[in-house]
């Protein structure tokens, strides 16, 4: 038998794992019972993180006060962008998930 730190065995180790349901399990909001296993989904958004330049088209004043000749493209800000991710995970029962409706 071999030890791992700590001098547990890894006999004991493994004993203590408890197998992932070898089905996949219904999505929560498909189960009507709160006690029944499920899995769980949620969303995570960034609503606004800066993301690049923004550029606008214009004639901006040069330097003597007089305008440019034609269009220009000159920096005008920052260009913003959300991103989201979906998590899914099993939960035992329905009513730890009950966001998922």
């Amino acid at each position: 038998m071999r030890r791992v730190g700590g001098g547990s065995s890894i006999s004991n180790l493994e004993a203590a794992l408890r197998q992932f349901p070898p089905t996949k399990p219904s999505r929560c909001s498909e189960v009507s019972g709160v006690w029944a296993p499920c899995t769980c989904f949620l969303e995570m958004c960034i609503g606004w993180y800066p993301c690049g330049l923004k550029y606008c088209k214009g004639k901006p004043d040069s330097q003597d006060g007089a305008m440019a000749s034609g269009t220009t493209s000159y920096r005008c800000g920052i260009k913003t962008c959300r991103k989201c991710h979906q998590y899914s995970y099993y939960v035992r029962q329905k009513q730890q998930c009950l966001w998922d409706e």
